[in-house]
């Protein structure tokens, strides 16, 4: 049985895009009246789904406000002793508040507080870990916690020391640290998280954002923030401390480590901390992250995964050296551009290509090796990183190469095969002649014995060639036969798709009665769009594409006179779109599936009333 609000919500949007652009707002007012958070949800949504009726359409880009309705409201308010002043910061779960605390002593702090409308147990009981796992903790380069508490109306929040820091490479690079200055903070970095570790807490989230640099007597302090995604290692942190769940990615993605990626990070150990402080470590000395942020986050969901798990960085004098913005780069670090490229090639990769290693093995086993081996470097003593051997990047390029090598393998094989083949005929040859020649005289049958063995032994050789040669032109045809079936495969799934959709939601959805032969032709299209919808969604075929299926079966579902079929397909769409939406909000395609879906059921129950 369908919830009735989102039937409700369902409505208010079919509403709202029926109506003309400049009536919409005065529309979605009236109606929301004061539930801000449907306003601003209904707003995104009518937003995506201007452009709901073609399929394969993709949607504008929507901006979502700088700060919302709710947060505006929440500054003046009394939290306990704490009036917040305004926002200072935003994460998964939580927005943080300046804020004025009036006793027992009066100071400014920051006043944490979760979520309106995030308050299911999952959040929680993060938030609360997040809270134990600071107050676990006393270290300079760590936060302090200092209060806690419920507001009002059941929301949890607690209070921290206010950090008027701005993040480190952003203070770096304002500062035109040198490389020495800038590894100096990473030190101080290092031996916080190391403290972390000590307390059994693995922070799992460490970006320049979480990292805040400011000045106490004159001097740089790096402080650590926001522990949100922390997962405790030693003991359970509260009572209602959940356990990642199965398929769940938590972590920022160009900062993430390669066991992060995986969809199971039951296994996440101290180690996904030295990895995501090597990224950090990188930008800072090349003013980039390892994996390309843009080129990251516009492939799909499963590509990016597998391209933080498997995609082997470059050394930071190599990305540096071929980057155009080298000369400003450089001058943010008060050296010049040949100098830095030669400054950061030996020791400085070594240490940054050891924290990230995708074997975790390899890694350094602790924050505190990793601080340890920059201090060696700052020293100038020998650091225990060094350059992959020859036979490991032999086995990296295999694994990478996987394909090639096992072509490469099997014609090998045979090559060996042949050369065996052919020196075993030539050295019978060689025997042959020598005993022909010893008995010339009175065994010529026997020379020409051994000259025949020597024609076979050529004839043996050339048709090893000849093996050879067909075996490696069967190769490149297999290649070139593969390469066209795959693009003849997306033609003709692009041609029947766009046949399916146009005949059957534009000119059969018209017609008053169908054919025998129509009804047919749709039927053929459900099995089409059946195997579309029922993909595995861990293939590389993105979810979206299932969604646009489900939907489009839906229709034809309906033209087929099969309603109930129709509204079930049309329900699994919209749970599909809001899984993904919930997983990627920020993935304007996934927001443009969740507003079609929505539209088709509301219109599908208003042909049923």
């Amino acid at each position: 049985m369908p919830d009735p609000s989102s039937m409700i919500e369902r409505d208010l949007l079919v509403t709202a895009l029926e109506l003309p652009v400049d009536k919409r707002d005065e529309f979605l007012d009236r109606e929301c009246g004061s539930d801000t958070q449907l306003r601003a949800r209904l707003s995104r949504l009518v937003q995506a789904a201007q452009h709901e009726d073609s399929f394969m359409e993709e949607p504008a880009m929507v901006t979502p406000p700088t700060i919302s309705v709710e947060k505006a409201s929440m500054l003046g308010q009394m939290i306990g002793p704490y009036k917040l002043l305004q926002v200072i910061g935003e994460g998964g779960m939580g927005t943080v508040y300046m804020a004025d605390q009036s006793k027992p002593v009066e100071r400014r702090v920051a006043v944490k507080i979760i979520k309106a409308g995030m308050d299911t147990k999952q959040v929680i009981a993060r938030f609360a870990a997040e809270q134990q796992a600071l107050a676990l903790m006393d270290h300079p380069n760590i936060a302090k916690v200092l209060d806690a508490g419920t507001t009002e109306t059941g929301r949890p929040y607690f209070v921290m020391e206010l950090v008027k820091g701005i993040p480190i490479t952003k203070y770096c690079d304002d500062k035109h640290f040198t490389l020495r200055e800038r590894l100096g903070l990473m030190v101080d970095v290092c031996n916080a998280i190391q403290h972390a570790h000590q307390k059994g807490i693995i922070h799992r989230d460490i970006k320049p954002s979480n990292v805040l640099v400011t000045q106490y007597d004159g001097k740089p302090v790096p402080k650590v923030i926001d522990f949100g995604v922390a997962k405790a290692t030693a003991q359970r942190l509260t009572e209602k401390t959940m356990f990642t769940e199965f398929g769940a990615v938590v972590g920022t993605l160009e900062y993430m480590s390669p066991e992060q990626a995986e969809l199971n990070q039951l296994d996440v150990d101290t180690r996904s901390d030295v990895y995501s402080l090597g990224v950090l470590f990188y930008e800072l000395l090349t003013g980039s992250t390892p994996l390309d942020g843009t080129k990251l986050r516009s492939a799909a969901f499963n590509e990016m995964l597998r391209m933080i798990r498997e995609d082997e960085p470059q050394k930071p004098s190599t990305k540096i050296s071929s980057s155009q913005a080298l000369p400003s780069i450089a001058a943010y670090r008060q050296i010049e551009p040949l100098r830095l490229t030669r400054q950061l090639r030996g020791e400085l990769d070594w240490i940054t290509m050891k924290a990230l290693e995708k074997d975790r093995g390899r890694r350094y086993s602790s924050a505190n090796a990793f601080a340890e081996d920059i201090n060696r470097y700052l020293a100038n003593e020998a650091v225990l990183a060094s350059p992959p051997s020859t036979f490991y990047r032999f086995r990296k390029s295999a694994h990478r190469n996987r394909v090639l090598i096992s072509t490469l393998g099997i014609i090998s094989a045979t090559l060996i095969l042949g050369l065996v083949g052919t020196s075993w005929q030539a050295i019978r040859a060689i025997e042959a002649e020598k005993l022909a020649d010893s008995r010339f005289a009175k065994e010529t049958v026997s020379r020409k014995s051994a000259e025949a063995e020597r024609e076979r032994a050529i004839a043996a050789e050339t048709q090893s060639a000849n093996l050879l040669s067909r075996v490696e032109d069967q190769r490149r045809l297999s290649e070139r036969q593969l390469a066209v079936s795959e693009r003849r495969l997306k033609i003709a799934e692009q041609a029947v798709d766009e046949m399916y959709t146009q005949f059957a939601t534009e000119w059969l959805s018209q017609q008053s009665g169908l054919t025998q032969v129509q009804r047919k032709f749709l039927e053929k299209a459900v099995t089409s769009y059946q195997e579309l919808a029922a993909m595995d969604p861990s293939e590389d075929r993105p979810r979206i594409e299932s969604i646009a299926a489900m939907r489009k079966l839906g229709i034809i579902y309906n033209n087929l006179g099969q309603s109930d079929a129709s509204l079930k397909t049309y329900l699994n769409a919209e749970q599909s779109a809001q899984s993904l939406y919930r997983l990627e909000p920020s993935n304007s395609v996934a927001l443009l599936r969740l507003a079609e879906s929505q539209v088709s059921l509301v219109r599908h129950y208003q042909l049923k009333r």
